[in-house]
């Protein structure tokens, strides 16, 4: 499979970086230059986000070929590197499906993706999941030394503190030749032993590239990508967050001019997000118009929709149940039909349950310790409340369980 035109544009963009990286022997420094070599200094802005190493970022649209741009992109980075360089890839996803489906694609030798990285390494490459890794499957001193390792991993198994985290920095036998021939790390990872798979991977200074990367800004990520202790970081996405060096700009007009997108793309600019808004709706209200009529004519019906892309936000309330209550009877007078509390397990069994899902007024669900740490970025603290004890209108006396909330001086309580 053949690069596009703007996917090569996109490698001869990274290309160029990396001379001036060598010349000017500055992340910050070759960024900027290459930005008034475009003729637009402003975007030449470097971001240090892990400090001494070198971190860009491909902006492409979904369905631009992000993967296939990044195996491309994998030679030039380690040429750029010194020659005795290990040859060692972390390739981080936000997700099990896509860790299934990049896994899969890079461990098939008759893949396009597959098949790219076996030309630019002469076909000695490795591909592994993180059990093949732990189990030490033709992972060992001397493969990594004579390949490219290609490590497919999920974001969620290497940050946070649950089971699955935890077997990365646990002791492992199966990898006690690389503590050997590796020594003492330069980088160690706290409470990770010296034969763990996260600190060996620390000590073959990978490059990292970090599928979705918006994904990945929270304080438990950036910890989790110095952990990785990385030579180089390239992110990929198409909604970069605005700490990111966009190195390469691709946008959804060259996907249709090179039949990437089989649907007509039609684009307009506002000057607010409001205005965005309110033209999509109203857009979105017309085209129903259309399928209405259509519908009446034909009998076919097709649903006009309008999709907007948001960030997600955590609505958090302590365990004081008047205003909880007074959040659901407003809720309920603003025409609400579902209404959804989550909670940590204790608080689920001791109030959200009794209180609102067994008398069927709101679905509960129950939050583990790590799914608030991903949401919040940080692990949540113990906070004691006042022994403040509510009473119903019935009468009925309720003492809150201990809670884990964030604080609203910065840190948590």
């Amino acid at each position: 499979m053949e690069l596009k035109s703007y996917q090569k544009k996109v490698i001869a963009d990274l290309t160029r970086y990396l001379e001036l990286l060598n010349e000017t022997k500055s992340d910050a420094a070759a960024f900027r230059l290459f930005w008034q070599e475009k003729s637009a200094p402003a975007l030449g802005l470097y971001q240090n986000v892990i400090p001494g190493v070198p971190n860009l970022c491909f902006k492409v649209p979904t369905g631009g070929g992000k993967t296939f741009i990044a195996c491309n992109a994998v030679r030039p980075i380690f040429d750029a590197l010194p020659a005795t360089k290990t040859k060692a890839v972390v390739w981080l996803v936000p997700s099990d499906a896509i860790l299934t489906q990049t896994a899969k694609a890079l461990k098939d030798t008759s893949h396009p993706y597959r098949q790219k990285i076996d030309v630019d390494f002469s076909g000695r490459v490795e591909v592994y999941t993180k059990q093949e890794l732990l189990n030490g499957q033709n992972f060992n001193p001397t493969a990594v030394t004579e390949q490219l390792s290609v490590m497919v991993l999920s974001y969620d198994s290497f940050r946070g503190r649950g089971k699955e985290v935890l077997k990365a920095y646990q002791e492992n036998s199966n990898l006690a030749e690389f503590a050997k021939v590796l020594g003492k790390p330069d980088s160690p990872i706290e409470k990770a032993d010296e034969t763990a798979l996260f600190q060996i991977i620390n000590q073959l200074n990978p490059l990292v590239i970090v599928d979705e990367s918006h994904h990945a800004r929270s304080e438990l990520s950036l910890e989790m990508l110095e952990n990785f202790n990385p030579c180089f970081v390239l992110d990929l996405t198409a909604t970069p967050k605005k700490e990111s060096n966009i190195i390469s700009y691709v946008d959804a007009v060259q996907l249709k001019n090179e039949h990437m997108v089989k649907l007509p793309v039609i684009v307009y600019n506002r000057d607010s997000q409001s205005e965005v808004l309110i033209d999509a709706i109203d857009l979105r209200n017309k085209l129903e118009e259309i399928a209405d009529a259509e519908y009446a004519r034909t009998g076919k019906y097709i649903r006009p929709i309008a999709l907007f892309q948001a960030q997600p936000f955590v609505l958090a309330a302590d365990m004081e149940l008047r205003r909880v209550d007074a959040a659901y009877t407003l809720a309920r007078e603003q025409g609400y039909s579902q209404l959804v509390l989550a909670a940590l397990p204790q608080q689920v069994a001791e109030v959200w349950g009794p209180h609102y899902r067994d008398t069927g007024k709101a679905r509960v669900f129950t939050l583990t310790e790590d799914a608030v740490a991903h949401l919040l970025g940080k692990v949540p603290k113990p906070y004691r409340p006042p022994d403040t004890p509510y009473v119903t209108e019935k009468g009925e006396m309720i003492h809150a369980p201990l809670i884990k909330a964030a604080g609203k001086a910065g840190g948590y309580r």
